[in-house]
């Protein structure tokens, strides 16, 4: 199927295997090929939409804090509400190929009702407060809980910063002090 598998794709129960009993109705024919044409328009939809969201994400991680949103309204004729619903996609492309989404709207819909854990595939590389705070630096929306974690770790960083730093500075004055006759 492509880069992004499975994506509405068959499931168990969701069609029937059957073979037409009148193979030669020209409505038959026409009903069964619309009926493809459907499913394999949805399916470029979304892969397209991931496809997109991927793009956007790359572009979004080289552009550096700040410089997101000045090269969205420079460059592209939607919002970045789409920009980040697309993006959205993208990061949650494992998560929609197993669910019976049937289109964008619902893939859209799908991904705002969820909470956060629940859309998240691997909760444990999230919850990684140097992912959370890459994550945080690159502009996207975290959790009350992520935040949360993430408040602890630079607390902590901070902490941990501030004794190098005067550890550091104890040395200096340490050498000066054996510098002076």
């Amino acid at each position: 199927m492509g880069r992004f598998d499975s994506l509405t794709g068959k499931r168990p129960g969701s069609q029937k295997d059957i073979s037409p009993t009148n193979k030669t109705d020209p409505s038959v024919k026409r009903i069964i090929e619309l009926h493809e044409s459907i499913i394999g328009g949805i399916r470029n939809v979304l892969q397209n939409a991931m496809t997109l969201g991927e793009e956007l994400s790359k572009i979004k991680e080289s552009l550096g804090h700040g410089n997101w949103l000045p090269w969205l309204e420079e460059n592209v004729p939607f919002s970045e509400r789409s920009a980040r619903n697309y993006i959205n996609i993208y990061k949650n492309r494992d998560l929609l190929n197993r669910q019976p989404v049937a289109d964008l709207k619902s893939a859209i819909k799908f991904l705002s009702d969820s909470p956060h854990d629940e859309k998240e595939i691997n909760p444990k590389e999230i919850q990684d407060p140097k992912l959370l705070y890459k994550k945080f630096k690159s502009g996207d929306r975290l959790s009350s809980k992520d935040r949360n974690i993430l408040k602890e770790f630079l607390g902590n960083e901070k902490q941990r910063v501030l004794e190098a730093a005067k550890k550091k500075v104890s040395e200096i004055d340490e050498d000066i002090s054996a510098l002076k006759f």
